[in-house]
């Protein structure tokens, strides 16, 4: 299919479609069009169509003194199906990782009240999840405990999308292939929300050792 036409940028200033992809195991960052290569999938909340979907489910519970609730993760997972990646100069393989992929799209979410029954297909899609237990009584009676979200992400066909990781050759032809970071940001926003994510354990780390050292000081 052409695939080491496709450009790519590898993680630079450089727009996607500037520099090409013909290196095996480099690390490059690719914008184009996904479409099917194989049978789709059907996500498990929304029913929708597409190439690849992460899911989360979360629950209101207690947690302690002061702080009356969080979100309590209880199940999650990811599903896909090697698609391409069409640019202006040519179709890219992508394979991402049957085990483990990111997706850093735009979430549905849907709520659902503890004591409230779920949408048809999400009940049905927890009858068939044996980690999946109903809402604890003592937690419906709570007053605003026992809401849980359906978090779904997913790659839709005929959309755009930026897809950073490494590239690996098969039968003579390279393509993107395991890890990968599938989002629908921008080039420049992207690199702005990963470069915050690596930032912020490091920023939080630095306020609690100043947050120390003052009332040692004090």
């Amino acid at each position: 299919m052409g695939s080491d036409r496709l450009r790519s940028s590898r993680v630079s200033s450089v727009p996607p479609s500037e520099t090409q992809v013909t290196n095996t195991g480099s690390f490059v960052v690719c914008c184009g069009i996904a479409n099917e290569s194989a049978e789709a999938l059907t996500t498990p909340f929304t029913g929708s169509r597409c190439l690849g979907f992460e899911f989360e489910i979360t629950e209101r519970q207690p947690f302690g003194i002061g702080i009356p609730w969080f979100q309590a993760y209880l199940d999650g997972g990811v599903a896909t199906r090697p698609f391409t990646l069409n640019g202006p100069a040519g179709t890219l393989d992508v394979v991402p990782s049957a085990k483990r992929f990111a997706l850093d799209t735009e979430s549905t979410v849907i709520t659902v009240g503890g004591s409230e029954t779920p949408p048809e297909r999400i009940q049905r899609f927890v009858d068939v999840r044996d980690e999946l237990e109903p809402v604890a009584r003592w937690v419906r009676i709570i007053p605003g405990l026992g809401t849980r979200r359906y978090v779904e992400r997913r790659i839709a066909p005929g959309e755009e999308y930026l897809i950073a990781g490494h590239t690996e050759r098969q039968q003579n032809e390279i393509l993107l292939e395991g890890d990968l970071v599938i989002t629908d940001r921008s080039p420049r926003r992207f690199a702005f929300a990963r470069l915050w994510r690596a930032v912020f354990p490091t920023v939080v780390a630095l306020a609690f050792v100043a947050v120390g050292v003052g009332g040692i000081a004090l």
